[in-house]
């Protein structure tokens, strides 16, 4: 009996890691975009643009629009929630010529 009990909770605690892990989402891209004062940022990557909502506006008080960045967010009822925004590393271009 108590095997059987240890077994589903540890079964259950290995669910719970793998399901938080797929909440957290992430996009990368151009900001076109912010507003600090009520906390809202849009995204353009190279094939969706995406808004998000802030949870602090501190978070984005230094971001400004062309930067590239990277976020952080969970998805809930339709709406983008940012968890963390950082820049984005530029893309190098490929070395062309001899």
């Amino acid at each position: 009996m108590k095997k059987g009990i240890m077994m589903f909770f540890v079964v259950s605690l290995v669910l719970v890691a793998f399901a938080g892990a797929a909440l957290a989402l992430e996009m990368s891209g151009k900001v076109t975009a912010v507003d600090a004062a009520k906390g809202t940022l849009t995204v353009q990557s190279e094939k969706i643009e995406a808004g998000f909502d802030c949870e602090t506006g501190s978070m984005i008080k230094d971001v400004k629009v062309g930067d590239m960045v990277k976020v952080e967010y969970t998805e809930a009822g339709g709406k983008k929630k940012a968890t963390k925004v950082t820049p984005a590393a530029a893309k190098k271009k490929a070395a062309v010529g001899c």
